[in-house]
């Protein structure tokens, strides 16, 4: 889909791109090797694993390849990159599927990170807000923003995940009070026996998995960056606060 897009761009000389990508396309990758506030110009060794995150990364080849190249009229195409984390917002599905988990256990909110964890989380509102200036800029300074990839970022707290989830939860609706960590080896016990399980039923029934073992590597691993690179290629500033998110 992406390399139909950037052709048609070619084709049709429409001559900025910015694509939304994903720090999946990076990490966490299946080694556990943590990155902590790292930037844009970290180098995060590692295969990365999830369908969606080796997707990604592809995407971004391409988005990278088509920088600088030549349309139908002669013109270059200018692109670049903006990677999101965890996106949080009013009709955010996990969110509902979290608190629906949670008010099924009396209000508790289980969670799987280690206490060490750390990912970032940004607002949809935010997320959009940089898409926009992004897409404004590209045009007005193509020279500095072409071949640029940015994270996501704003003023939601970096911490850890479940205390991000647990305060919107719990702010919303005051009964919802944080549990405890789930173990990992309950985790990769129950993934192990659901495969199991998966292959002997599989000419009667093929249950969808609740979770799979790439999945649960990425939540476990510390996956978090600190920059300002938006801010100062094009000016961007959180639109929302965190107390308005």
């Amino acid at each position: 889909g992406t390399e139909n897009v950037l052709r048609a761009c070619c084709v049709l000389n429409i001559p900025y791109v910015v694509y939304t990508s994903s720090v999946a396309a990076v990490g966490p990758n299946t080694l556990h090797e943590p990155m902590l506030r790292g930037n844009e110009d970290t180098k995060y060794s590692g295969e990365v694993e999830l369908p969606y995150g080796k997707t990604k990364a592809m995407a971004e080849k391409l988005v990278f390849e088509a920088n600088g190249k030549k349309m139908s009229n002669g013109g270059k195409l200018r692109t670049c990159i903006i990677r999101p984390n965890t996106v949080y917002g009013e009709k955010a599905t996990y969110l509902q599927e979290l608190y629906s988990f949670a008010k099924a256990r009396n209000g508790v909110l289980n969670y799987l990170e280690p206490e060490n964890a750390e990912h970032n989380n940004t607002y949809v509102g935010n997320v959009a807000w940089m898409h926009v200036l992004a897409a404004r800029n590209l045009q007005l300074k193509p020279d500095l923003l072409a071949g640029q990839v940015y994270y996501s970022y704003d003023d939601t707290p970096t911490r850890k995940s479940f205390l991000i989830r647990h305060q919107l939860l719990s702010s919303m609706d005051p009964s919802v009070r944080l549990g405890s960590r789930i173990p990992y080896w309950k985790m990769w016990l129950l993934i192990k026996l659901h495969s199991i399980i998966k292959v002997i039923l599989h000419p009667f029934w093929k249950p969808q998995p609740f979770l799979n073992l790439a999945l649960l590597n990425t939540i476990v691993t510390t996956f978090s960056y600190e920059t300002d690179k938006a801010s100062r290629h094009f000016g961007y500033k959180p639109l929302f606060t965190w107390e308005e998110s």
